[in-house]
């Protein structure tokens, strides 16, 4: 499972959040770093499984996001890490150039995934959604949050949903990001936001705060324990900020 949503302000910026859920076996992920790709200067933590990230953000105030989509139909053959998409698609400068590339990608290599954009030209609730099912890329739009989910899927978009509305309506804005994806219910574990299974649980929180003028990922590592392990925050134009820890 994993779990995005966003606010748009009206004063030309937008946040995103992002908590990452995997498999407890699987190796830990690199705290995000700054790197240059085709000339421009991007934001992304890395797994060092595939080489690739879920979550950008660059110097054009664009952030590009990737859940997996578990219910769409898996292509047959050999896979590429659909994290690579994520860097080919970081430098970009605009939602709408995120689109142009999407749909000129060969994506039979790739397992099915979500993929949401965001950029300082937009301001709304809705923003397009891309899913590639496996056989067929299409086009949609989405309100926050968008979900991930292997087992429990139903299930859990209908809980996490009403979850961001109850806070909507009852916390200032500017918290219900930080409220919802730090929510953990110990009656439904496998639901809340901050996820926690025996197979599984929520391993990072991302934070991404995008304007024209100014990029900002702040990103925590979460110990199976649910406590930050590691907090870092990395900027387009300022110097990183790390508290040493275990990197997820």
């Amino acid at each position: 499972m994993c779990t995005l949503s966003w606010f748009y302000h009206e004063d030309n910026h937008y946040e995103v959040y992002f908590n990452r859920d995997e498999q407890r076996s699987r190796l830990p992920a690199l705290e995000p770093q700054r790197i240059d790709i085709d000339g421009v200067q991007c934001l992304m933590p890395f797994d060092p499984v595939g080489g690739g990230s879920w979550i950008s953000t660059n110097e054009h105030g664009v952030t590009v996001c990737l859940l997996n989509y578990y219910q769409g139909k898996t292509p047959i053959g050999e896979l590429t890490s659909r994290g690579l998409i994520i860097k080919r698609l970081a430098s970009s400068y605009s939602s709408r150039s995120v689109d142009n590339r999407i749909k000129k990608m060969d994506l039979s290599l790739f397992a099915p995934f979500t993929l949401v954009s965001f950029d300082t030209d937009y301001i709304g609730d809705e923003v397009v959604r891309w899913t590639w099912d496996g056989e067929q890329l299409i086009r949609s739009f989405a309100c926050a949050p968008v979900v991930s989910a292997a087992m429990h899927f139903e299930m859990a978009c209908t809980y996490r949903s009403k979850l961001f509305k109850q806070l909507l309506s009852t916390k200032p804005k500017h918290e219900v990001g930080r409220l919802f994806h730090k929510a953990h219910d110990e009656h439904y574990p496998h639901l809340s936001p901050l996820m926690d299974r025996n197979d599984a649980s929520t391993v990072s929180f991302t934070q991404v705060i995008a304007s024209s003028t100014k990029q900002e990922m702040t990103y925590q590592s979460i110990d199976n324990h649910r406590n930050v392990d590691l907090r870092t925050s990395l900027s387009c134009c300022k110097s990183d900020i790390v508290e040493p820890g275990v990197f997820k």
